[in-house]
């Protein structure tokens, strides 16, 4: 087992600290403007927090929320265990199913949650994410015991998550990636961004940190990957993902390996708009956000 589940449930959900599951929902949101239908019956899953809610709510979705702070409710089981069969015609996921012990069989969960012709649509961190907090941190370790040990979770690539949601069924599925830098002062900003999104300790096996750990990783993250201005760069790579669940009347996809299919010719093939095409392998774009403990 990767997370510790019981971390994850009671996981908090800080205003101000969801910059990432905003930045994740904004683009979903486009991408579901690039599809020509009404959906009545609406699943959103993942983190709960007020400015989230003004995203869906300015996109005009009105949805069921399933999340962590729902997770002791009889009727819904929020922790990535879908509890409704067939009961959506759309399934939005944000920042959640990387969480997953068995992503496969979550995605699986997910479209079983669909009625036929259902869309999903669900972002998740992707290979590249604390690409630097995870190299520091080792070099840190290395550096203070001579070894080192896992303290940032791994994450699949944008090609293994799209392999994913054909093993859990979905039909014509498409992913692509958006990666984001966010800037800091210091390790400790991150840190603290990480803990309010309760993206800290989740791992199930974590062993002590020593001492003066996370000094000596903020002075290697400095020294690699610092900013002419001192301030330090945050890597966060999205998988966006798309899939219909199974509907005998749906397009056939081509063979695979036969054509370079995007996001919008996917949805399009299902009603989509003459909108421009969406944005994949984007560049980096900073949201300058600089937090530490010394502001």
């Amino acid at each position: 087992m990767m997370f510790d589940r019981a971390v994850l449930r009671d996981r908090p959900q800080l205003a101000g600290a969801d910059f990432l599951h905003v930045t994740a929902a904004q683009e979903i949101v486009e991408r579901l403007a690039l599809v020509r239908r009404t959906f009545g019956s609406i699943l959103v899953g993942g983190p709960s927090t007020p400015a989230l809610a003004r995203v869906w709510g300015d996109a005009g979705l009105s949805a069921l929320k399933v999340g962590p702070s729902v997770a002791d409710r009889p009727d819904v089981v929020a922790d990535l265990a879908m509890p409704f069969a067939r009961a959506f015609d759309l399934a939005i996921s944000i920042n959640e199913l990387h969480l997953a012990d068995d992503p496969v069989s979550a995605l699986g969960e997910v479209r079983a949650t669909l009625q036929p012709d259902g869309l999903f649509l669900g972002a998740v961190a992707a290979s590249g994410t604390l690409d630097e907090l995870r190299e520091s941190l080792i070099a840190a370790e290395a550096e203070l015991t001579g070894g080192a040990t896992l303290r940032v979770a791994p994450f699949g690539d944008v090609r293994r998550w799209g392999d994913g949601l054909a093993k859990a069924g979905f039909a014509l599925p498409v992913s692509d990636e958006l990666r984001v830098t966010a800037r800091y002062d210091g390790i400790d900003g991150l840190v603290a961004d990480l803990e309010a999104m309760g993206l800290r300790r989740i791992l199930a096996r974590r062993s002590p940190a020593p001492r003066r750990l996370f000094a000596t990783a903020d002075a290697i993250y400095r020294e690699r990957y610092a900013d002419p201005d001192g301030r330090v760069r945050a890597t966060f790579a999205f998988a966006f993902l798309s899939g219909w669940a199974p509907d005998p009347g749906q397009p056939k996809a081509a063979p695979r390996g036969s054509a370079n299919a995007s996001l919008e010719d996917a949805l399009k093939a299902f009603g989509g708009s003459e909108a421009a095409a969406v944005r994949g392998q984007a560049q980096a774009a900073s949201l300058g956000r600089a937090r530490s403990s010394t502001q």
